[in-house]
């Protein structure tokens, strides 16, 4: 019999992704026993029983071990950012990555919850690293917002808008974090909703507090 290449293609991806986890398992572990800048990736690979080239094949750096659930939360919110169709206003799509991806994440063990932000906050590297990825996605929600508003990127209103909107999205994040650590069993589409309300107030309210301030000047 034929096999499915669908059903190879399943299976081929599952194991690529348990593989991805094992890896992050294993470099958090080590990193919180015997800090970040001691491990190597060598060491990280051997732990996790793969070749130290095929480590390569699953992270660019050591570095992006540490944020592989941050980047995994925040590709869906950008990708809602970025392919909205002409007219759907950026909050309805920050909201939909609130209500609709974000309890979706595949999770690390609690392990790795638990243990990922004071790795990063004891490492300078990694804290730099942090602020220029929320750095970027608030660029892209500048950018949205500027084209919500008709306004250049360079705005001042734009840029309010997507601070507020990404300070909110980060209590989002950190509610769904602590809940997972706290509570392994809970569901996320009802325990979010609370802080997902939150963030709904606070870009309405950001966007009527923008009203007061003046637009640009036109550009000729």
């Amino acid at each position: 019999m034929t096999p499915n290449p669908g059903a190879l293609l399943s299976s081929r991806e599952y194991k690529k992704r348990q593989t991805r986890k094992t890896l992050v398992a294993v470099a958090v572990r080590l990193f919180a026993a015997q800090g970040y800048a001691q491990t190597t990736l060598v060491e990280v690979a051997n732990k996790a029983d793969i070749a130290p080239s095929t480590f390569f094949n699953y992270f660019p750096s050591k570095a992006d071990v540490v944020f592989d659930l941050i980047d995994t939360v925040l590709s869906p919110a950008r990708a809602r950012v970025e392919s909205r169709p002409i007219g759907e206003p950026l909050a309805t799509a920050i909201l939909s990555w609130a209500e609709d991806d974000l309890p979706d994440v595949d999770l690390p063990d609690d392990e790795v919850l638990r243990s990922l932000p004071s790795i990063i906050a004891a490492v300078p590297e990694l804290r730099s690293a942090e602020r220029l990825r929320l750095a970027v996605l608030e660029d892209i929600l500048t950018t949205g917002f500027a084209r919500d508003l008709g306004e250049p990127t360079d705005g001042i209103r734009a840029r309010i808008m997507a601070t507020i909107a990404l300070r909110g999205m980060l209590r989002v994040w950190d509610s769904w974090q602590h809940h997972h650590v706290a509570h392994t069993r809970f569901d996320p589409t009802k325990t979010l909703v609370p802080i997902t309300r939150q963030l709904e107030q606070a870009l309405i309210s950001g966007l009527a507090i923008i009203e007061s301030l003046p637009r640009p000047p036109t550009r000729l």
